[in-house]
């Protein structure tokens, strides 16, 4: 690992020389792309700063950068932010920042990344993989952010900020995309002031795409194709602002969201030799497989000066999901495997939660800053589960499950800083108190449909802790930011259907980074080392296999994670590139657990020691890069780009069986845009260019086998916009 880090950083130390002798070369001249040379600015710690300003490892995009590399979601995401991982498994979805976060879908588990919409907290990962539309930045922080987002950013943080309506003209955009697979996306949004005070934005965006998988149901006959093909979409959002603007100094904004996205649902294969002798391929026996995420969300936010060097800041946000499953749970059909009995499962999540956040902070220009807060979490969820096998379908029988969970979480926070010349010392604390469990209606069955046989009488839990960081900034120059900071985040802990309690999870990170501008800014850097302490890592696993009610989850401790990340962007004349990586050495701590019979073969529960494993979900080496040149051209600019992205060979689980693995990928991505000097633009992508084969989710089945699901094939298709 160490060459490795060595090789990059030397690669990135030499990057601003060869910029500096590009820009004396005086490359021909060319229209810059539009926001190309204007600094990113980030708001994820309440203030309004340049990410170049900001003491921390982020990534931030906006809404030109996150078209002009196709990120579209937080699938797409990964691929630009190394030491990101993002993993669609329906009806969970695993997000992890160097190796923290959610790994398993466990009953009232929460998240370790926290991400937010506008300002406000999503707190359940049923729609994180909603798409970026019409937005103004996408911030991700990486490591624990244990003032600002609190409890469940032991991982980091992601800040997904929609663009606002304008005051001052009439303004929007519209974007039909098609492709293959029958891709049609159309996109747009109007912004408009109603009043000098008042000003309503309206954004839309429908999608639809044929899945990437042929279904050739129970039978498996070549010929075969049934009427359900999971891994198809449709999809529909929308959101209506109003700003209102009474007077300089307040600002308050009202937001509506409405997301609906319906589907044949999440395509996963059995793990088997004649599965990956043809991986697009699926023979299921239910045949009306479905996947359907519906919310609606509203969002307040106010801004006010309430006097000269102090800003008061409210955020409030209500959304209730509801989320709709059915899965082919043994991923094969009996007639095409008879060693194999026919089952599904089938889900139906609802829940409704408010967030509440209210920071009071110093907006002046002195040395000393302050910023003072409280949040506050009520949530609530109501799960069925539903699991038959074999004869029990036509019975109408099999393991029924009902969960009415809860959690109610409140903390304060605040954080002092003082600038002592070209030096800032910050210390931050934040106190986290949740109370989680499940209601006592909650039950299980394994009888007729819906007739409880037994409750669930599990106790609440109380969680109480602090979180917090110590910070100091260094500028040895305007061009140059140098720091060093200790920070730690948690994730509570909290019980499963069965009664048993798990800890809460605990991150210690120790960090040193480097950030510098160079050439007039066109050439930027970012560089960070860490070290982090990770205890009460949680860890999910069921004795058996076939009976969700066995699931039980443990704590891992002394999980160290160490690494190195770094990034460079450069716009030098018509020539734009950037590049990252991420190197991670994450290793278990010593825990001794029990192989579930069926896994992978075996008869017998085995035990395994987990520790020096690695992490799941850390790859030892990720990263990205893109180049561009901008052609002036009459009437415009032509740019061709190319983007690359690796990820190293990962796991799912911490058993490390053969179909917890996530082999190493490159994927290789072209664009070519053509941008009119005036309001439209056309473009022509292809996606994964090579067409790479690669698995990128893995689980272990109800059957013990294991199951997968792939990455998107290539894609290819044209996207026309027009900008007034």
């Amino acid at each position: 690992m160490m060459k490795t880090v060595l090789a990059c950083t030397t690669a990135l130390a030499m990057v601003p020389m060869m910029a500096h002798t590009a820009y004396a070369a005086e490359a021909a001249p060319a229209q810059a792309q539009a926001n190309a040379d204007a600094p990113i600015i980030v708001t994820a710690e309440r203030r309004a700063l340049n990410v170049q300003d900001m003491p921390v490892s982020i990534v931030a995009m906006n809404a030109e950068m996150l078209r002009d590399r196709g990120v579209g979601d937080l699938n797409d995401l990964q691929s630009q932010v190394p030491s990101l991982s993002f993993v669609d498994n329906g009806n969970s979805k695993f997000l992890n920042i160097r190796g923290v976060g959610l790994t398993e879908a466990a009953p009232n588990q929460s998240v370790a990344v926290a991400v937010h919409l506008d300002g406000a907290y999503i707190a359940r990962e049923f729609t994180f993989n909603d798409a970026f539309f019409d937005v103004e930045t996408v911030e991700v922080l990486r490591g624990p952010q244990g003032t600002y987002s609190g409890q469940n950013a032991s991982g980091g943080a992601i800040f997904i900020n929609s663009a606002k309506p304008s005051l001052t003209r009439t303004n929007g955009f519209a974007e039909v995309t098609l492709g293959n697979y029958a891709r049609k996306q159309f996109s747009g949004a109007v912004s408009t002031p109603l009043t000098d005070t008042l000003a309503v934005r309206v954004s839309l965006q429908a999608e639809a795409r044929d899945s990437f998988y042929t279904n050739r149901g129970p039978t498996g006959s070549a010929g075969a194709v049934v009427s359900s093909q999971p891994g198809n979409l449709n999809r529909f959002l929308g959101r209506v602002q109003l700003l209102w603007k009474p007077v300089d100094s307040l600002e308050l904004r009202l937001i509506h969201q409405y997301s609906n996205v319906d589907s044949d649902g999440i395509p996963r294969n059995a793990y088997t030799a004649a599965n990956l002798a043809r991986p697009y391929v699926l023979n299921y026996d239910t045949t009306d497989t479905l996947q359907r995420v519906r919310y609606h969300r509203t969002t307040g936010a106010m801004r006010w000066d309430v006097f000269s060097g102090a800003r008061l800041n409210v955020n409030a946000s209500y959304q209730e999901t509801r989320n709709d499953q059915r899965i082919d749970s043994d991923r094969t059909s009996t007639l095409v495997d008879p060693t194999v009995r026919q089952e599904y499962s089938q889900f139906d999540i609802r829940d409704r939660y408010f967030t509440g956040e209210v920071n009071l902070m110093s907006s002046g220009s002195g040395p000393f800053e302050w910023t003072v807060g409280a949040t506050t979490l009520d949530y609530r969820q109501k799960a069925y589960l539903y699991t038959p096998k074999g004869t029990q379908i036509a019975a109408g029988n099999g393991t029924y499950m009902y969960l009415d969970a809860f959690r109610q979480n409140t903390a304060l926070f605040a954080e002092v800083g003082y600038q002592f010349g070209r030096v800032q010392v910050k210390a931050g604390a934040r106190y986290n108190h949740e109370v989680n469990g499940f209601y006592t209606d909650s039950y299980r069955t394994t009888g007729i449909y819906g007739a409880p046989s037994s409750y669930f009488t599990p106790p609440y839990q109380r969680f109480k802790n602090v979180t917090g960081r110590v910070l100091v900034n260094w500028k040895p120059s305007d061009d140059h930011l140098i720091y060093g900071t200790v920070s730690r985040g948690y994730k509570p802990g909290g019980i499963t259907p069965t009664g048993d309690n798990y800890d809460s999870e605990t991150v210690t990170n120790f960090e040193l980074g480097w950030k510098g501008e160079f050439l007039d800014r066109k050439v930027t850097t970012s560089v960070s080392a860490f070290y982090m302490k990770y205890d009460g890592f949680q860890a999910s696993i069921a004795t058996d296999p076939d009976n969700p009610t066995t699931r039980d989850t443990k704590n891992i401790n002394n999980t160290e994670i160490k690494g190195v990340e770094a990034q460079l962007a450069a716009h030098i004349n018509g020539l734009h590139a950037d590049v990252s990586f991420s190197v991670l050495d994450a290793k278990f701590g010593n825990l001794t657990i029990f192989l579930p019979v069926g896994a992978y073969g075996n008869t017998t529960t085995l035990p395994v020691n987990v520790g020096g494993r690695q992490v799941n979900y850390a790859p030892k080496f990720s990263a990205a890069a893109g180049l561009g040149y901008d052609i002036a051209m009459p009437g415009g600019t032509l740019t061709p780009s190319v983007r690359v992205s690796h990820t190293a060979s990962q796991w799912s689980s911490f058993f490390q069986l053969p179909y917890h693995r996530m082999d190493a990928r490159t994927l290789v991505d072209l664009r070519l845009t053509y941008k009119a000097e005036r309001n439209w633009k056309l473009q022509a992508y292809v996606t994964n260019l090579f067409d790479k084969t690669y698995i990128a989710v893995s689980s272990t089945a109800t059957d013990g086998i294991g199951a997968y699901g792939l990455g998107s094939p290539r894609q290819f298709g044209a996207a026309l916009s027009y900008t007034f």
